[in-house]
């Protein structure tokens, strides 16, 4: 049987005594009655026992009043306090309660069993307030750690009430709006945020829509910079009436859209060998000429084909592809040309090859230096005669296709070694386009990766991965790259699923970057990179926006580097 200890102030010792002689005699209770004369002496008592209960007369010798109650309350603020007071008193009584005392009786008008429902109701309240003073600490500390988590989203999180108004913004919001301090309380988020009327009303109306949508802003922060942001709205799941706004920066995708806006969306470089690339696309688009891609393997000469093709008066009649490298002659007979059923074993229908099949439009005949002999003759009666012939058949076939080809091998070399036709060699290569390797174009390093950054981040929605540090930066620049844009391609991939913030640092990057031992005269090479810092800034006559659109790198990352590189306005005067 648990017992309930009591504590009685009460400075009249017979009523104290009657009191205490009725718990006592009380049946099927448990109860320890405590009692004290004085403020002082209830102190004394409650150091030495652990109370349930205190039933405390309002006027003692040496408290009185409210200061009776208020002086426990403070000082044992989970002790329940039932008042005793006289006729008088009943007023600062009432008051006392509604300061927090449980209760309150009158002398003279109680009996123990009033006395016993008022002290069970007494306890019964302070639990319960306890437990929801518990719940409401956890309830804050939950709200606490649910913002201290969104303020360390590099995702700008805004919360708001059914009404509109915000009830949080993440220090992410703050810093992608161009915010600074605190925001007023009681502010609606269309108050706040800055956007053109436009851009609110699109808002409001994928609010009103009821599920999750999105739209990209564009807009000017306080400080005049031009920022674009994707805001994904969703509801919040603890009150479909609020919402949460999910801000993205996209500034970076669509700088860099710009600065690759040009004839050929798919192909990323503004060096001087990719310019002339570009030139040799337009001026080749135009003619019927066959034309020969050279470059090593990774460089992008599908691409060059298809921008070819893209551009040419073909763009809208097929584009095929084929690798001629490790398949047998049969096998690459049949697929260019076709056969008749029954031309060989497992020829059972009729098949229209590649050529037929691409009738009007473009063939692009990747690693043609790895054709087999009897199909490079058959491939120069396309080119002279403009017709084909079914293995299994006598019958040619007239095609109007417009032969690519592509190889990186030197096919002079296999002329002279007679691996290669020299008659085809010369039909083939009319129009010749050379891609340079990726170590040969390394200032265009800065602008595939955060192409290829941009891509994979949201293919493996990573959006957080915002920037790469100069000394991983400078490792990409360093290696040889013998797999060119392809093998960069497959590195930032690897880079940004092993990134967890939201840089990419060298520990990010596959093993075969992180052998690259980097030279002993880095002091040389920084100065190198310092140089042309500083040259790129004073081409943009200071402005560090320019600058980082000439570098193809983000403005975050561009502070970085002067700050690593130690850069200042005197090194621009």
């Amino acid at each position: 049987m648990n017992t309930t200890t009591i504590l009685i102030v009460e400075d009249h010792p017979g009523d104290a005594r009657l009191i205490q002689e009725f718990f006592c005699d009380l049946q099927g209770r448990s109860f320890d009655v405590i009692t004290a004369e004085s403020f002082r002496q209830a102190y004394d008592r409650l150091k030495e026992h652990n109370v349930d209960v205190a039933v405390v007369d309002l006027s003692l010798p040496d408290s009185h009043g409210l200061d009776t109650f208020r002086k426990l309350a403070t000082d044992y603020p989970l002790l329940p306090q039932i008042l005793l007071t006289g006729l008088n008193d009943r007023k600062i009584a009432i008051q006392a309660v509604r300061e927090g005392a449980q209760d309150y009786l009158v002398k003279g008008k109680v009996d123990g069993h009033i006395l016993i429902r008022a002290i069970d109701y007494a306890i019964e309240r302070k639990r319960i307030q306890a437990e929801l003073e518990a719940a409401n600490t956890r309830l804050q500390k939950s709200a606490e750690d649910l913002h201290f988590i969104l303020n360390q989203l590099h995702i700008g999180t805004i919360l708001l009430s059914p009404e509109g108004r915000i009830l949080h913004m993440s220090v992410s919001a703050l810093r992608l709006l161009g915010k600074k301090g605190k925001l007023p309380e009681g502010k609606t988020w269309q108050d706040v945020v800055g956007f053109a009327d436009q851009d609110v009303r699109t808002l409001e109306h994928l609010m009103q829509q009821g599920e999750r949508k999105k739209c990209v802003v564009h807009f000017t922060t306080p400080d005049h910079s031009p920022r674009w942001l994707e805001i994904d709205i969703h509801d919040d799941p603890r009150d479909t009436q609020a919402k949460m706004f999910f801000l993205y920066d996209v500034t970076e995708i669509h700088m860099l859209r710009k600065q690759l806006k040009s004839d050929f969306p798919d192909l990323i470089g503004k060096c001087r060998s990719m310019q002339d690339v570009y030139r040799q696309i337009r001026n080749l688009a135009q003619v019927e000429s066959t034309v020969i891609i050279e470059g090593e393997t990774g460089t992008g000469k599908e691409l060059v084909a298809r921008a070819l093709h893209d551009s040419s008066p073909r763009k809208n009649k097929p584009f095929l592809a084929v690798n001629c490298g490790g398949l047998t002659e049969s096998l690459l007979g049949s697929q260019l040309f076709g056969h008749k059923k029954g031309a060989f074993t497992g020829a059972d229908s009729d098949h229209r090859g590649f050529f037929e099949a691409t009738q009007g439009g473009t063939i692009f005949l990747d690693e043609i230096g790895d054709m087999p002999a009897p199909v490079q003759a058959n491939l120069l009666r396309v080119l002279q005669e403009k017709e084909i012939t079914r293995l299994g058949e006598s019958q040619p076939r007239k095609v109007d296709v417009r032969i690519i080809c592509a190889t990186h091998h030197d096919l002079q070399e296999q002329m002279t070694r007679n691996t290669f036709r020299a008659d085809l060699l010369y039909r083939i290569r009319v129009g010749r386009i050379h891609l340079p390797p990726l170590r040969e174009r390394k200032e265009d390093i800065p602008l595939l990766i955060w192409a290829f950054v941009s891509q994979c981040r949201q293919a493996m929605r990573k959006p957080f991965v915002q920037e790469i540090s100069a000394d991983a930066l400078q490792r990409l620049t360093r290696y040889h790259w013998p797999g060119n844009v392809r093998e960069m391609k497959s590195v930032i991939e690897y880079a940004v699923l092993q990134c967890e913030g939201d840089t990419i640092h060298p520990r990010h990057f596959p093993p075969e970057i992180l052998k690259i031992v980097l030279p002993v005269s880095g002091a040389t090479t920084a100065t190198k990179d310092r140089a042309r810092l500083v040259n790129v800034l004073k081409e943009a006559n200071g402005n560090r926006m320019k600058a980082a659109q000439l570098l193809g790198i983000s403005r975050a990352t561009l502070y970085r580097w002067l700050n690593d590189l130690n850069v200042s306005k005197q090194d621009l005067s």
